[in-house]
């Protein structure tokens, strides 16, 4: 398995936990499984959400896009139903099923914040 050092130019990196993983996890399932697949991958309605086809569309963005995104249009048929940290851990979720890497502090809810850390797919 490949691991990222997520380093943004001196700025914020990216930061989550296995607790919020397991969390988002459970989220994904009840939420997210039913278009996007039970592999990430493999749904009939929705996008990939891990490999090279998600890495190439967040190429170049912040978290906090990818985070602002997710709140606004997922799930499409009940949008902004979910809490930030919902958010937050289902995007810890498929960010580790991505190849990255969880550690000991959980991911902001801090857009500023979020805002500061690049994506590590260039």
């Amino acid at each position: 398995m490949q691991a990222f050092v997520l380093k943004a130019n001196a700025q914020e990196e990216i930061q989550f936990t296995e607790e919020q993983v397991g969390n988002g996890q459970a989220i994904y399932r009840e939420t997210c499984q039913i278009c996007h697949g039970n592999r990430l991958s493999n749904g009939q309605f929705g996008t990939p959400l891990r490999g090279s086809f998600f890495r190439k569309n967040w190429a170049g963005k912040s978290l906090g896009e990818l985070v602002q995104h997710t709140w606004e249009k997922m799930p499409p048929d009940n949008v902004e139903s979910l809490t930030w940290d919902q958010v937050t851990e289902v995007l810890s979720f498929i960010l580790a099923r991505n190849d990255l890497v969880a550690g000991d502090t959980p991911m902001t809810t801090d857009m500023e914040t979020l805002n500061t850390i690049a994506l590590p797919w260039k």
